[in-house]
């Protein structure tokens, strides 16, 4: 047995390893925390219940970070299991958290078909959490549903869900601005995989609506650009495709954000090649 304070001292002791690159030793001590919490405990003392929690999640973290993702997937799964009051918001997102990590792994090992399930899950079961930290990753759950839909290649169904996120997200929100985009580039490219290009250079036109305050917002609208002018490209239009790098290279220069100029990197590359044809 553990005592509250004891467990959260373990807790925090792996959290240090894991910040100094210990990584193999912190999955060794929260392993055997683990092994102490999880034997007999009463869990209606919220400092176990949170250092349950906590030890868990760090433990899928770690593994995802060796590079183990099947065992993180399940590891999160583990973590979403823990006993946990729905209408506390921070416990909530806990395990709304745990569950948009467990899609993410499982969509990277290519489980494709089991992710959209777990997403599926997590919307349906915190859909009407009004915190902006559950609503938050709701949203990237519904994204990560079309995306795998689309990766199962279901991609009617994958169109049919990105056009509703994107009708539902203020573009001009810099919350969801990201997002919007990312599901205008999922409802895009689910056209072009029923053969409908004109249909998804409209919606890729749309990424003009998007406020481009957050780095993440502006790379997401830059990736949009060069998706469209690869379709320009696609029907012989390149003048127009040179265009719309053009367009989106405007200010690179002045873009200090990395996240943003890798793919503006790639951008000044396609418009290079397409300017030497």
């Amino acid at each position: 047995m553990v005592s509250p304070q004891e467990a959260r001292q373990r807790t925090d002791a792996v959290m240090e390893l894991h910040e100094a690159g210990d990584l193999d030793e912190a999955i060794e001590e929260v392993e055997s925390l683990l092994a102490v919490l999880q034997d007999g405990h009463e869990l209606d003392d919220p400092v176990l219940r949170e250092s349950l929690f906590t030890a868990r999640f760090e433990r899928a973290v770690l593994l995802t970070e060796l590079g183990d993702l099947d065992a993180a997937a399940e590891a999160y799964a583990v973590a979403a299991t823990t006993p946990a009051d729905l209408d506390d918001p921070d416990q909530r997102h806990e395990i709304a958290l745990a569950l948009l990590n467990r899609g993410i792994c499982l969509d990277t090992v290519g489980d494709h078909e089991s992710a959209v399930k777990v997403y599926a899950d997590l919307v349906a079961r915190f859909q009407d959490a009004d915190d902006p930290v559950t609503a938050d990753q709701v949203v990237r759950a519904r994204v990560n549903h079309a995306a795998a839909l689309l990766a199962l290649q279901r991609p009617e169904e994958a169109s049919t869900s990105a056009a509703a996120i994107t009708s539902e997200l203020d573009p001009a929100d810099v919350v969801t601005a990201e997002q919007h985009v990312m599901a205008l580039r999922l409802q895009a490219a689910a056209l072009q995989a029923t053969g409908d290009v004109d249909g998804a250079i409209e919606v890729l036109l749309r990424r003009g609506e998007a406020t481009q305050e957050d780095p993440s917002a502006r790379a997401q609208v830059a990736a949009a650009a060069q998706e469209h002018a690869q379709l320009l490209v696609e029907l012989g239009q390149v003048d127009d495709a040179i265009v719309v790098l053009d367009e989106a290279l405007a200010d690179a220069e002045a873009e200090i954000d990395p996240e943003v100029t890798e793919v503006l990197d790639g951008l000044a590359t396609d418009r290079r090649r397409l300017a030497d044809r």
